[in-house]
């Protein structure tokens, strides 16, 4: 993977090209694990090495949000998923020459719904997995206390809380195993103030009133046990997108495509297939 840095709307955002030019375009939009992990860090690029997705099909471009300005005005607007989505379409404006397909989780589908909404032009179709059209107060409280860990440095306790919603099962058992044995990673100043500017998009976001605007194929999927956005808040979403398809993973949680990514997979290559995009056997 080439890291690139993109200049856009006088902010700076690295990003990961991959696969072959003449191939149609994916981007993978980011969640909120990018404001501690974006792609500038070789172990980021190292992660997304093995993503479950068919990558080998597609030019593949992977965004990782700008940072936040060092001294922000205070008389600015808050961050929004809005104003994140209109980010991604300016690096996008640099980056692709066709509407490309979107794979997007958590927080990462809640700004591609408002970039399907308002850029058509940049958006094929798109895999939304794990996310809502509207914040509610359990999505809020979850993120919240995210965010206190991660304010307070206490690394254990965000990776505990990170452990409790992602995973189910013996995956489960297995981290809460290895975070007993190896402590978590630390993380410096800027890239908690990039998980705290994140995640105060993410518990406004709301995109129910534009959902209704997106005209791209759409497959929404959701883990059955997801405590952070259950199937009734997928099946929501999905509701609000004409023509939107709605699956889920049975017995799994926040994080089923990194717990069962062939399952993942599956779905995702069936509903491309569909689309005139077949991918490799996972």
């Amino acid at each position: 993977m080439e890291l690139r840095w993109i200049d856009t709307a006088g902010l700076r955002a690295p990003v990961l090209l991959d696969g072959c030019g003449t191939a149609p375009p994916a981007v993978l939009v980011p969640g909120l694990s990018d404001g501690l992990a974006p792609v500038s860090l070789p172990e980021t690029r190292r992660l997304l090495g093995s993503a479950p997705l068919p990558m080998q099909r597609f030019r593949c471009v992977v965004v990782s949000y700008p940072d936040p300005p060092p001294d922000p005005d205070p008389h600015a607007p808050p961050p929004s998923t809005g104003a994140l989505a209109d980010q991604v379409a300016g690096l996008l404006d640099t980056l692709i020459d066709r509407p490309a397909w979107l794979f997007a989780h958590s927080m990462g589908a809640m700004v591609a719904q408002h970039l399907a909404a308002t850029r058509p032009d940049l958006v094929a179709g798109m895999v939304l997995s794990a996310s809502t059209a509207r914040a509610d107060d359990r999505l809020r409280d979850v993120l919240v206390d995210w965010r206190l860990a991660v304010e307070s440095r206490d690394w254990h306790r965000f990776a505990r809380l990170a452990i409790e919603a992602s995973y189910t099962g013996t995956e489960r058992a297995r981290r809460r195993l290895l975070l007993r044995v190896s402590p978590p990673a630390e993380h410096p100043d800027d890239r908690v103030a990039r998980h705290v500017a994140l995640t105060a998009a993410a518990v406004e976001h709301d995109a129910a009133d534009v959902l209704g605007e997106i005209r791209c194929p759409t497959l929404v999927l959701s883990g059955e046990h997801d405590p952070l956005c259950p199937p009734g808040v997928g099946s929501t979403l999905a509701a609000g997108i004409p023509g939107a398809r709605f699956e889920v993973l049975s017995g799994l949680a926040h994080g089923f495509p990194e717990q069962a990514p062939a399952r993942f997979a599956r779905h995702v290559l069936a509903f491309l297939a569909e689309h005139g995009h077949p991918g490799p056997t996972p």
